[in-house]
């Protein structure tokens, strides 16, 4: 590695010294508040020559003035124009309009001040004059010179949420922006006026002609109406029906009177026909007892028979005066059966007679229904005329009563409009610009924020606020204890320490603190000495890769694509069925990024893998995570989070990854009897699944063994001891099917 490399790497690892930065405000202080002062200071001393300005503001009221006495025709409150936002919007450019400007710049003749129509050019305008950079003020004229410079100084407002209007005016007199503003929204108020005024003439001008118009053409619709039935002969009676069809209804209701008459005397007859013909007693009938001559017969048949049961008591039936009565009252019972038959023949008489009336008015009937079908068509024309002069006679009184109305405000000299003043606007005793204070106190705080940003640029320019951080982590140390027959050992901070540099995690052994008389002091770390020839045996033993005949070795990265490189042991494990990979890093971090190396060959490939981690601190998740620490194994041990909420994509590879988790590990490894379980469920879903357990020992690392494992050893340094000793270990416990990764080297 060159000396540009190592520069290199050193300003990519470089970070942000906080306390330098603050330690260079502090030192720099007297020079950054004398810089504020001076911001301050010049502030105030251009403010002293900026000439003042004065606000005054005159605020209008948009509402329909109209009311139910000075309407003259009377409507609902649905009638009353529409006051919405886009109206009020409108008339604020109404107020800000050049015609209404140009009445108040005349008015209050504004060309006499020399605010809105300078006489004379200072010399710089003179000069930009001169040199085209802008118009010549002497070739415009004098009233549009206003206007630019009304417009300049006006701004009309609507108030969110209101229907009022803010008309506000700013001058160096404040005379003259209180003036300007009245005079606005007075000249406002007094042209909707002469708008009203305006369009009330014009609709009574616009309805004269077309009343004139309309009367003619009612006249003649009218006329027409009247000729037409006059010579159809479809007259009206007084039920405004026309004279065949009152005809017809007449005649209909006496022909069903008829037939109800004819029908009475008709059961009449037939009551007393039956009863003469039965010589049933008819002096009981109804139709009988209603004739004069037979109640007067009636009464003298009862005075008999009255008589005769009298003489009855003291003569006997052969008694001549008994005799007598009783040839009498045979007598009457033969009349009243004479007056029965004549009342009878009067009844069918009356039968016959109606019956006549009823053919007759039958006759009649049907002659007026032939003379009603012919006059349909000239009905069907006649109300088509009807309609129409209707309809002219409808438009002509509309069109009257509007022009009535208009033509009652016509003639009112003062129309209200809709609008009017309710604040005026007020001499200003105060400038509003410039405010010194405000402007001075703004100025010392921006001076305060702009020579802080200056002084802390040029500590982060001058190099002095950069610094090299060191990564300290945790060398190869395991979460999982011996005491539940984990594959690690304890967590231990101070066991080793590793630097981070150009992305590559290279192994420094660390003191191990001992007692020393109650102190702690640092003495390297025993480690046995092993022959070199029997690490050389062990490592000879290993399978060694073959690198890919179909990877094309790369110049730039050897070490990935050497024999034992990441890409040729992605290769062998992709030829075997075995998907379960233990990796055992004996150098802690510096070798557990081979795992992640490994882990993202295999997703490039387009194969579906994941990686567990199971290392003492969790970088090697972290660092696929950014530095996240998600749920992972030991929530999932703990039955506290599910596998859908434990496992995590890569951020830079399609493969997943399972972090340590949040739970206590020592809890979690009470139920380490599932982790074969989790295991058999993970790779039936993924290709791979690859198991970084950090410096674990091979004895720890054989209890995760299965019938579809493969030992991968991580290997940063093949002269480092613990690479030494994780080596003679698996060759003691006969694992000799175990594959060397050499970790790349950045």
């Amino acid at each position: 590695m060159g000396i540009g490399s190592v520069m290199r790497d050193a300003a990519e690892n470089a970070e942000i010294d906080i306390g330098a930065l603050f330690a260079a405000l502090k030192r720099n202080w007297l020079f950054i508040l004398l810089g504020a002062l001076l911001f301050a200071l010049l502030t105030w001393g251009v403010a002293q020559f900026l000439p003042p300005y004065y606000r005054s503001e005159a605020r209008i009221l948009i509402e329909a003035r109209e009311t139910v006495f000075t309407r003259p025709n009377v409507g609902s409150e649905t009638d009353r124009p529409l006051l919405d936002p886009e109206a009020v919007k409108s008339q604020v450019e109404l107020i800000s309009s050049a015609k209404i400007l140009a009445k108040v710049a005349a008015d209050l003749k504004l060309e006499d001040y020399a605010e809105f129509y300078p006489k004379t050019m200072s010399p710089v305008k003179q000069v930009l004059v001169l040199l085209g950079l802008r118009p010549d003020p002497r070739t415009i004229p004098v009233s549009e010179q206003v206007l630019t410079r009304m417009r300049e100084n006006l701004q009309v407002y609507a108030v969110t949420g209101s229907r009022v209007i803010v008309v506000e005016f700013v001058s160096k007199n404040p005379q003259v922006a209180a003036d300007v503003a009245d005079k606005i929204a007075d000249e406002y108020i007094a042209a909707q006026a002469a708008a009203k005024r305006q369009l009330t003439g014009d609709a009574t001008g616009w309805l004269e002609p077309e009343i004139e118009r309309l009367t003619k053409k009612v006249r003649e619709a009218e006329t027409k109406v009247a000729d037409f039935r006059a010579a159809s002969d479809l007259l009206n009676t007084s039920n405004n029906t026309s004279l065949a069809t009152q005809q017809m209804s007449d005649i209909s209701s006496e022909l069903s009177r008829l037939k109800a008459e004819r029908a009475a005397s008709e059961a009449k007859a037939e009551s007393i026909r039956t009863a003469l013909k039965n010589g049933v007693p008819i002096n009981s009938l109804p139709e009988v007892m209603s004739s004069g001559i037979m109640q007067q017969l009636n009464e003298r048949r009862g005075a008999l028979m009255a008589e005769i049961a009298n003489l009855s008591t003291t003569l006997l039936d052969g008694h001549p005066r008994i005799q007598g009565l009783r040839a009498q009252l045979a007598d009457l019972d033969r009349q009243i059966r004479q007056e029965g038959n004549t009342i009878l023949k009067s009844l069918d008489n009356e039968v016959t007679t109606a019956r006549s009336r009823e053919q007759e008015q039958t006759r009649e009937l049907n002659r007026l229904k032939a003379q009603a079908a012919e006059a349909g068509s000239q009905e069907v024309e006649l109300r088509a005329l009807e309609r129409d002069a209707a309809a002219q006679r409808d438009l002509l009184q509309a069109y009257l009563a509007r022009y009535r109305e208009a033509s009652s405000i016509a003639d009112r000299t003062d129309q209200p409009a809709d609008a009017r003043i309710f604040s005026t606007a007020t001499v200003a005793g105060a400038p509003y610009f410039p405010k010194v204070l405000p402007m001075v106190s703004m100025s010392f705080v921006a001076g305060l924020l702009l020579l802080s940003v200056f002084v802390l640029l040029r500590e982060l320019f001058s190099g002095r606020a950069m610094t090299t951080n060191p990564v300290r982590a945790v060398r190869g140390q395991n979460l999982w204890g011996d005491e539940y027959g984990a594959v690690a050992q304890n967590f231990s901070p101070a066991h080793n320490k590793t630097a981070q540099i150009d992305n590559k995690l290279i192994v420094q052994p660390a003191p191990e603190p001992v007692s020393d008389k109650n102190k702690m002091v640092e003495q390297p770390m025993a480690r046995p000495e092993i022959d070199v020839e029997t690490i050389q045996r062990i490592y000879d033993s290993y399978t060694v890769s073959e690198p890919d005949a179909a990877e094309e070795p790369d110049p730039a990265s050897d070490d990935i694509y050497a024999p034992n490189g990441v890409a040729a042991i992605a290769s062998r494990l992709m030829l075997q069925e075995r998907r379960r990979i233990i990796l055992i890093s004996p150098e802690g971090d510096a070798g557990s990024a081979g795992s992640v190396h490994l882990l993202r060959e295999l997703a490039d490939r387009s194969l579906r893998v994941l990686l567990v981690d199971m290392t003492g601190n969790g970088a090697v998740s972290q660092a696929m995570l950014d530095g996240n620490r998600p749920a992972g194994i030991t929530d999932l041990l703990l039955n506290v989070k599910q596998f859908t909420d434990i496992i995590h994509g890569d951020l830079y590879s399609d493969a997943d990854v399972i972090p340590t988790g949040l739970s206590d590990p020592k809890t979690a490894m009470a139920q380490a009897e599932r982790l074969p379980v989790i295991f058999e469920a993970l790779e039936t879903a993924y290709d791979f699944v690859l198991v970084e357990t950090g410096a674990s020992s091979a004895e720890q690392a054989l209890n995760l063994d299965s019938d579809t494992s493969v030992f991968v050893m991580n290997v940063f340094d093949s002269e480092d001891q613990a690479v030494a000793q994780t080596a003679l270990a698996f060759h003691e416990a006969g694992q000799d099917d175990v594959t060397i990764l050499m970790v790349p080297h950045a």
